[in-house]
């Protein structure tokens, strides 16, 4: 049985947030050192790649930036231990005055939690950038966010024709895709490499999908009728749920013991 008190969850909350500082801040400087370097590189004339200043590569900056921010949303979930130190903090954490649900809801909040430290990061190197750029007197300085904006807007006119059968597709697409790595985050013991397992493991499934199948098309075609659409839309939420639900099952099952996967 599922229990949840938002008191108790506080609680758990705060002590997380208390023992995982460290790895968020490492998070947060790993990303803004990456992004201060890229955005300088592709901005300023340091570099010889970048031979005219006024052919700066924001394209490159943004795409990267969304990049991150993507890839953080499909393979977050995995890095749920990520945080915990060894076998001692994994029995803290069972040993908590708190449900399974609410210690399992608080492991995967933490791509959540990213989520707006990595934008922080990403606005911190956006600033240093164009400091830099304008303290060297360089014309047509922009802000990495506005070219992102640009981008994004002049995207979002031809997505109006396409059919939202379609666009929704796309959307539980890669919300399964996402419960895929939620599931291999329990699933595999080994904290760092949880997202290389899982993404093994999906290559390998694709890779006999496509062999026993090699008539059928990957991906969602655009000549696909609404009805084939919908039926997709209904297996991929089927799939959504039952990852969550494994993934649920696997971290009640969780024991502080050297095993390669939570069986």
């Amino acid at each position: 049985m599922i229990q949840f008190n938002i008191h108790r969850f506080r609680k758990l909350a705060q002590w997380s947030l208390t023992c995982d500082k460290n790895f968020y801040l490492r998070k947060f400087l790993q990303v803004f050192v990456l992004l201060t370097l890229l955005f300088l590189a592709n901005t300023t004339n340091f570099f010889q790649f970048n031979v005219n200043g006024a052919n700066r590569n924001y394209a490159m900056c943004s795409v990267i930036t969304i990049a991150v921010l993507l890839v953080n949303f499909i393979i977050g979930p995995s890095t749920m231990f990520t945080s915990m130190k060894g076998k001692h903090d994994l029995q803290m954490l069972l040993m908590l005055p708190a449900s399974n649900f609410e210690k399992y809801l608080m492991r995967y909040s933490t791509w959540i939690i990213l989520m707006p430290i990595y934008l922080v990061a990403f606005f911190s190197a956006d600033l240093i950038q164009y400091a830099v750029n304008t303290l060297m007197g360089s014309e047509n300085v922009l802000f990495v966010t506005t070219d992102i904006y640009q981008r994004l807007s002049s995207i979002m006119l031809p997505v109006q024709y396409v059919p939202a059968a379609a666009i929704y597709t796309v959307i539980i697409f890669s919300l399964s895709l996402h419960s895929c790595y939620v599931l291999g985050g329990t699933f595999f013991r080994s904290n760092k490499y949880a997202w290389i397992l899982t993404t093994l493991v999906l290559i390998v499934l694709c890779m006999l999908l496509l062999f026993l199948s090699p008539e059928k098309t990957v991906g969602i075609s655009s000549k696909a009728s609404t009805h084939e659409l919908v039926i997709e839309d209904v297996i991929y939420v089927l799939w959504l749920f039952v990852n969550f639900w494994l993934s649920y099952r696997l971290f009640c099952r969780t024991q502080a013991v050297g095993k390669f996967v939570n069986l």
